[in-house]
Order: structure tokens, then C-alpha cells, then sequence
């Protein structure tokens, strides 16, 4: 390659990358996802004892929309931890079109001694983004909508 071309192919890359160094971090506000579980994405890793125990993990997507429109993919690591009060350990992936948002949070199913009430809803914490969602913090509210759909609350924090 000629050295006018490195040069140029090096300004174009710079040029590309810019933007995204750009971004401005995310500020604060609200919106509501609809998620719709794809079973076509969904796998089950069973560790040993057989059946449904600690250590086992769910791997699933879900498809995105927002207002009835395709909003994006969200990816989902959900970790057995706890077989007595039937802990879970989750990680979120919300693959959307101007970023992504990373979630992580955990629940119970089961009361401990001392603890809380387990919750029909679950709150995960944002802790962090890419995109117009740099630096993103705040929580996602995700309640059952149905046997395979659910609302994603979204609130930015500024």
C-alpha cells in the first residue's frame, strides 16, 4: 500500500472512531421495553446434582420493542446460586440501536431469616453502557407481563 493510501486509511479510521469518543455520556430519564422471550435463543446448562441446583445456568435472548417497534436484542446469563432460599444471579446484556445498556442483580425466591420478601418485580442496576449510553448508571424494573413477556423499566440516573 502507497503511503498516501496508509495515510488516508488512517484518517478515515480516525475519522469513524471520533464520534464514538464523542458520545456524550448518559444523562438521566426514563422509557419502558417490552421483551419478548425467543426460545429459538434459550440453552440450559445443568451442573451436577442432575436437575434444576445450584451452579446451573440459563442462557436465553429476548426480542426488544419500544412503543411496538423493534427496539434491539437483550442478553441474559441468569447463574443458579443458592439452593435453599433458590437464589439467582443475573447478567444482562441490552444490545439496543444507539448503545448498550449492562445490567447485573440478583434474587430469591424464597424468604431468608432477616431478609426480604421476594418481590414480584426485580430490579437490576445499570452499571454501565456504551454509546449514547457511556457511563450509564440507574436501574431497570423488569415485571412479568405474561409467561414469556416482560416490562423493562428503564430510569437513567443524571
Amino acid at each position: 500500500m502507497s503511503k498516501p493510501l496508509i495515510v488516508l486509511a488512517a484518517a478515515v479510521s480516525a475519522a469513524a472512531l471520533l464520534p464514538l469518543a464523542a458520545s456524550p455520556a448518559a444523562t438521566g430519564g426514563s422509557f419502558a421495553l417490552d421483551s419478548r422471550f425467543d426460545a429459538k435463543s434459550s440453552t440450559k446448562l445443568d451442573a451436577k446434582p442432575k436437575g434444576e441446583s445450584a451452579g446451573d445456568v440459563n442462557v436465553f435472548s429476548t426480542s426488544l420493542t419500544r412503543g411496538g417497534r423493534p427496539a434491539g436484542r437483550a442478553e441474559y446469563i441468569q447463574t443458579l446460586v443458592d439452593n435453599r432460599y433458590r437464589g439467582i444471579s443475573n447478567r444482562v446484556d441490552l444490545l439496543l440501536e444507539d448503545g448498550t445498556l449492562e445490567l447485573q442483580g440478583a434474587a430469591l425466591e424464597v424468604r431468608p431469616p432477616g431478609g426480604a420478601k421476594p418481590a414480584p418485580e426485580a430490579d437490576l442496576a445499570i452499571i454501565g453502557g456504551t454509546g449514547a449510553y457511556a457511563g450509564a448508571r440507574g436501574t431497570v424494573r423488569v415485571t412479568d407481563t405474561s409467561q414469556t413477556n416482560q416490562r423493562l423499566s428503564v430510569t437513567l440516573m443524571d
